[in-house]
């Protein structure tokens, strides 16, 4: 009888003291930050370096889901968390080999600063901060730059945006070519300009 009373006032107190989960608030992408990324699974994208060698970009993942940021948990009580929506993309090339990892969304302390990131070669990293409009910011803060029109690869593209690719880690060598400026508009990625001026532009 012992045995069984004390097993019931365990489960009884296990089960109080399982948290609650409640959610206050919850960040859905706009149709709108969705169509920053103008690719889907499958999809194949023509590029072509400056010494004329073409190949294709193909797109290996494409993932839309909901994460969770707690916010704190109660002793023995309530845990709080945001719910936010995460659009994330992988553009694979064979030759030359390069890993493009593209998303948006944001937690709730970050979700003022709604950003299109873009990770290349998981070395290398750009960020391109928009309003919610999903209008790109442009100024001395966000170091992105916007062009009417600008002319790639002998081809005149619109509407453009620019911004400096940072590195993750500290390179001591300046003979080592790196990714160093990337230029976008509503085709997506449309060139990756290396830090010996070699390009590789969109093909289409």
């Amino acid at each position: 009888m012992n045995k069984i009373f004390l097993i019931l006032l365990i489960s009884i107190l296990i089960s109080s003291c399982r948290h609650k989960s409640i959610e206050t608030a919850r960040y859905e992408l706009s149709e709108k930050e969705l169509s920053l990324l103008p690719y889907q699974y499958g999809d194949s994208i023509n590029f072509i370096h400056s010494n004329g060698y073409s190949f294709y970009f193909v797109v290996t993942e494409d993932i839309l889901e909901w994460k969770k940021e707690y916010e704190f948990c109660e002793w023995f009580g309530t845990c709080r968390y945001s719910s936010y929506q995460v659009k994330s993309l992988v553009l694979k090339s064979n030759y030359p080999r390069m890993n493009l990892d593209i998303s948006i969304g944001g937690t709730d302390e970050y979700y003022l600063l709604q950003t299109l990131n873009i990770d290349l070669n998981y070395d290398y990293n750009i960020q391109f901060p928009y309003d919610s409009l999903t209008n790109f910011i442009c100024d001395s803060s966000t170091a992105t730059i916007y062009y009417d029109s600008l002319l790639l690869n002998n081809k005149m593209y619109h509407n453009v945006y620019s911004g400096n690719i940072d590195r993750q880690r500290f390179i001591n060598d300046s003979s080592i070519i790196v990714p160093q400026t990337m230029f976008i508009n509503n085709f997506g990625i449309i060139q990756i300009k290396m830090s010996n001026n070699e390009t590789y532009t969109i093909n289409n």
